[in-house]
């Protein structure tokens, strides 16, 4: 499961980017684990997050061992990694995006 002190984060930045779609990957798996995670999800009044489980995100993705991990994926590429815990998601995610959008653009502008 993503670190809990970056769920809030997380939320916040899907709140304020809904075109976006933000996933808490959790690769534990068993009934016991989806009980904790939905707990969490309900104490933490995270109801603007999915949670995707299962080790099967860790091959897909190509993703380490260690946890947490978060993912910017665009259009389907794995474009950013953050290898350890974010002290503020919100602004490192802003950052990324605003990087994907860059580059898309000036990928755009190159192809005219």
């Amino acid at each position: 499961m993503v670190c809990i002190s970056e769920l809030r984060g997380l939320q916040d930045f899907q709140s304020r980017h809904p075109e976006t779609v933000v996933v808490a990957m959790n690769v534990l798996e068993g009934d016991a684990a989806l009980n904790a995670i939905q707990k969490l999800m309900t104490k933490q009044k995270l109801e603007a997050l999915r949670i995707a489980t299962g080790t099967e995100w860790q091959a897909k993705f190509h993703l380490p061992e260690q946890i947490p991990v978060t993912l910017v994926v665009h259009n389907g590429v794995v474009r950013v990694m953050h290898d350890s815990v974010m002290a503020d998601p919100v602004s490192f995610l802003e950052t990324d995006v605003k990087a994907i959008r860059a580059s898309t653009t000036a990928g755009n502008i190159a192809q005219r």
